[in-house]
């Protein structure tokens, strides 16, 4: 109980867990909430950070900082924010820094999803591998997700090669989740006329539309906008 209650304290007098909405300051601000969400074992738990041995350049962590506003909706539907959040790419974990050295890491089990400067995350488990997607477009049909991983480059003495220090390389990959599975996808014409399930008028609607608007099948926001046309008509 001590330890609950000293956590609980440590992330409310550092400002953890910041004012979103009306409808999230009705539960977040309440301290009893603030235990449950940040200190019991249903949403996650806490950890150390330790410093590695050699010096690595780059992070395994998606944001540059620690100072993200995300909105965190439980299972339940509750709401919690915070101001003080980044993405584990290696550990596929959203983790909350504080007090020095320690953070506390969430996991999925009783959490739906986390809004993270207004974009959305969630976790799928799927063959064996269970990865933090960034929600790319989302309906009843099926879900255009991008998965994040990291790559790490081991250092060299060689100067040929100028990579003196180890380091963290960052990168993605899009998914398509349908029919309960979740495969790879990538953002071009064919792959995405393909969703309207060989619908001969809407492809030429699609097709129309992103002519006479200039948008390219394969940047991520215009994907976002065919999508959302294609779903209307």
């Amino acid at each position: 109980m001590k330890i609950i209650l000293t956590l609980a304290i440590a992330l409310f007098s550092t400002g953890l867990f910041a004012q979103i909405s009306n409808d999230v300051t009705a539960t977040a601000t309440r301290s009893r909430d603030l235990i449950n969400m940040a200190s019991s074992t249903k949403y996650g738990s806490t950890m150390t950070i330790y410093n590695p041995k050699r010096r690595v350049d780059g992070s395994v962590y998606l944001f540059e900082n620690w100072t993200n506003y995300a909105l965190i909706i439980t299972n339940d539907k509750q709401k919690f924010s915070l101001k003080n959040i980044n993405l584990n790419i290696e550990r596929n974990t959203f983790e909350s820094k504080y007090s020095g050295d320690s953070i506390f890491t969430f996991n999925f089990n009783n959490i739906d999803r986390f809004v993270v400067n207004n974009k959305v995350y969630k976790n799928f488990y799927y063959n064996d591998d269970n990865r933090v997607y960034e929600l790319i477009y989302e309906s009843d049909e099926f879900i255009i997700m991008k998965g994040y991983r990291i790559l790490f480059v081991e250092g060299s003495s060689n100067p040929m090669l100028n990579r003196r220090n180890d380091a963290y390389k960052k990168k993605y990959s899009y998914y398509i989740k349908k029919d309960n599975k979740i495969k790879l996808f990538k953002l071009k014409k064919k792959r995405i006329l393909k969703l309207v399930d060989g619908d001969l008028d809407r492809m030429k609607k699609i097709e129309q539309f992103v002519k006479s608007n200039r948008l390219s099948y394969k940047k991520e926001n215009d994907v976002r906008r065919v999508l959302s046309f294609t779903a209307k008509n």
